[in-house]
């Protein structure tokens, strides 16, 4: 399971969704006591203990790892005492930088399936509002995931660009630090290559809940 790193209550947490309940993530969360950054939780049981770290690459075979995604601001969706919205779509959820969308986008790859791909717009809808920025052009790249097994409620990942890129692909590896790159090769090794889909408008799917 994906980890989500984010500020609540004005702690830093680390949370995982568990389940779905009447349309409603069931989230799980602790204050973060790691003072290390990284971009996965390592996780392995020496003999009768468990040993749990922070690190910036998959490398060791007798970890397990999960991604952490850094998320910038949950929806009002998921916030207590959040009213139902009844249109039917995806909820937007703002992550605070590339690497986590790569590591969402790439979720998959862990269990031997393809990545998933990245959609990219611009804005240019002005009834629907993420938190994007009216008075530029700005482009909005991400991709949606369902992390349960149910079918009720799927979550569109995203981050604000201020320049469209002009490359097809999205370089990541999971295997060290190197930031994500956009490139048109995908011949280089070592690498999952995320296809970015262009849409002509603002994706009609995503639902806004402010």
């Amino acid at each position: 399971m994906p980890t989500f790193s984010l500020s609540l209550n004005s702690d830093q947490v680390l949370a995982v969704q568990a389940d779905i309940i009447n349309e409603r993530p069931i989230i799980y969360y602790v204050k973060n006591s790691i003072t290390r950054q990284g971009h996965y939780l390592a996780y392995r049981i020496i003999g009768s203990s468990e040993e749990i770290t922070i690190v910036d690459s998959i490398g060791n075979p007798s970890f397990v790892y999960s991604p952490i995604i850094n998320i910038e601001k949950l929806p009002p969706s998921m916030l207590r005492n959040a009213r139902r919205n009844k249109k039917s779509g995806y909820t937007a959820i703002k992550l605070r930088d590339i690497y986590s969308l790569a590591k969402v986008a790439a979720y998959k790859t862990m269990f031997d399936e393809p990545p998933l791909p990245l959609f990219l717009f611009s804005k240019d809808d002005e009834s629907i509002d993420i938190g994007l920025d009216s008075t530029q052009q700005t482009f909005v790249i991400g991709t949606a995931l369902n992390l349960t097994e149910s079918d009720s409620l799927s979550f569109f990942y995203y981050v604000v660009l201020s320049e469209e890129p002009k490359s097809w692909y999205l370089r990541f590896s999971s295997q060290s630090s190197e930031h994500p790159s956009f490139s048109n090769r995908i011949d280089e090794h070592g690498y999952v290559y995320l296809k970015i889909i262009r849409l002509t408008r603002f994706h009609p799917l995503i639902v806004s809940y402010d």
